[in-house]
C-alpha cells in the first residue's frame, strides 16, 4: 500500500492528476511487478529505489503526483533498467520541477549575454541548434556561480537547478579564449540542465554520470578544450585575480 508523509504546498497551478494508490497501481501495471511507493518530502534525493525479493520499494519525492501518464511509464521503465531514454525522460521531469521543491524562493538576477569578446546567446544558439535540435529553453548570463571549483579553485561555468540557470564566469570573455572552449564550456552546463541528476544505488544523486561524460564527449573539440585549459588555467587564474581586484575596487568607491 502507498504511503505518503505530510502534504506539502507545492506551487502547481493544476490539480494532481494522481493520489498515491493510483500512482502505485500505475507503476506496478506499467513495470509488470509488484512494488510499494512511498511519497516524501526529500528535497535532495527525488527518486530512488530498492528490490526486497519479489517487491521492489519505491520512493518518489511528491512532484511525481503530478507526473503526465508518460512520465509515469518512464518511471516504470527506469525501474526495470531496460531503457536509458525513459530515465531522460524521468530526469528531465525532475529537472524542470525542481525549483518546486525548494523552500526558498529566488528570483533570476539581470541577464547579460553581451559580452566584450564573446556574446553567450550567440553561443547558446550554436550549441541548441547543432546538439539538442533547438528545443533547449534555459537562461544564461556572464557571472560566477557557485559551482564546485575546478583545478586551480576557477569555476568556469555553473548550473543553477532551482533558478534553471547558466553562468559563465566572465574571465572566459577574453579575445584570447578561443570560440571552442567557450563552446566547451556552455555546452557542459547545457548538459546539466538536460540530463539532470541520475540516482545511484545508494539513492544519491550523480550529476557527472557516464551517461553525461558520454554526451559531453559529443562535442567535436572536447579534447582540444581540455588542453587548451591545462596550458593556459595558470593565465585564467591570474585574469580571474585581477578581474576580483577591480570589483573590490568599484566596491570600495
Amino acid at each position: 500500500m502507498a504511503t505518503a508523509s505530510r502534504q506539502l504546498a507545492l506551487p502547481f497551478d493544476e490539480q494532481p492528476l494522481w493520489n498515491a494508490p493510483a500512482l502505485e497501481a500505475a507503476l506496478a501495471r506499467a513495470a509488470g511487478r509488484p512494488l510499494r511507493l512511498t511519497l516524501t518530502e526529500n528535497r535532495s534525493v527525488l527518486l530512488s529505489f530498492r528490490r526486497q525479493r519479489a517487491l521492489t520499494l519505491v520512493r518518489l519525492h511528491r512532484m511525481f503526483l503530478h507526473a503526465p501518464p508518460a512520465v509515469v511509464a518512464a518511471v516504470a521503465r527506469s525501474l526495470r533498467r531496460t531503457r536509458r531514454r525513459a530515465e531522460a525522460d524521468v530526469r528531465r521531469f525532475m529537472n524542470e520541477n525542481l525549483h518546486r521543491v525548494r523552500k526558498v524562493k529566488r528570483a533570476l538576477p539581470p541577464l547579460v549575454t553581451a559580452g566584450t569578446a564573446h556574446d553567450l546567446q550567440q553561443v547558446f544558439a550554436r550549441l541548441n541548434a547543432r546538439f539538442f535540435g533547438g528545443a533547449l529553453r534555459v537562461p544564461l548570463t556572464w557571472g560566477r556561480g557557485g559551482g564546485r571549483a575546478r583545478r586551480g579553485g576557477l569555476t568556469f561555468g555553473s548550473y543553477d537547478p532551482v533558478l534553471a540557470l547558466i553562468r559563465i564566469h566572465p574571465v572566459l570573455d577574453r579575445r584570447d579564449v578561443p570560440d571552442y572552449f567557450l563552446e566547451s564550456v556552455v555546452y557542459h552546463e547545457m548538459l546539466h540542465h538536460h540530463l539532470g541528476g541520475i540516482p545511484d544505488k545508494a539513492g544519491r544523486t550523480v550529476y557527472h554520470s557516464r551517461a553525461f561524460r558520454e554526451e559531453e564527449a559529443r562535442y567535436p573539440f572536447h579534447t582540444q578544450a581540455l588542453a587548451w585549459e591545462k596550458e593556459n588555467l595558470p593565465l585564467l587564474l591570474r585574469a580571474s585575480q585581477e578581474l576580483d581586484q577591480k570589483r573590490r575596487a568599484r566596491r570600495g568607491r
